[in-house]
């Protein structure tokens, strides 16, 4: 079985180091784990666990949906707190501008899919919820960048977290 999904992979360098000083921040406030800068991507869809006919299947899936859609611009807005401030088990950066992208894959490949964010911390315990609010509520990050590709993604689960390898890449038009 092959656990998979479909991703915007890898985030572009500057917004890397962009994400980095945020994570920085947030860091003070939580306990938690981090996502690695090289493992930060923003899922389309959560295809989970696949035999080899299952994975064939979603890749001529991908490919007829992917192949009809544009590139386009996706912006990265605000601190979203997941599930809800009152319950924090993830921080990620919401996604904006690839809504398009998200329901073609949605309505013709399936999976698990999510509104576009780019995780950065799975939560453990809140050192300072005041002060997290605070900083989430008062950041606005806009920082806008051209989608270019989707790739399918493998994700093997490590007791050092998950090692990400490129299955194939989909270029948009």
């Amino acid at each position: 079985m092959i656990r998979c999904f479909l991703a915007i992979y890898p985030i572009d360098n500057a917004l890397q180091n962009d994400i980095e000083k945020i994570k920085k921040d947030i860091r003070k406030l939580i306990i938690g784990k981090e996502v690695e800068k090289e493992n930060l991507h923003i899922t389309i869809s959560f295809l989970g666990e696949l035999n080899e006919k299952e994975l064939e299947e979603k890749k001529i899936k991908i490919e007829e949906t992917i192949r009809k859609l544009k590139r386009t611009t996706a912006t990265l807005n605000r601190i979203k707190l997941i599930p809800s401030e009152k319950f924090i088990r993830v921080i990620a950066i919401d996604v904006s501008g690839i809504d398009n992208i998200v329901k073609e894959v949605e309505k013709n490949v399936g999976g698990d899919v999510k509104p576009p964010h780019i995780t950065l911390f799975r939560v453990k315990k809140i050192i300072n919820k005041n002060f997290l609010l605070n900083f989430c509520k008062n950041f606005k990050l806009e920082k806008s960048f051209e989608i270019k590709d989707l790739k399918l993604i493998k994700s093997t689960l490590t007791r050092d977290g998950p090692v990400y390898s490129v299955l194939q890449t989909y270029n948009l038009l």
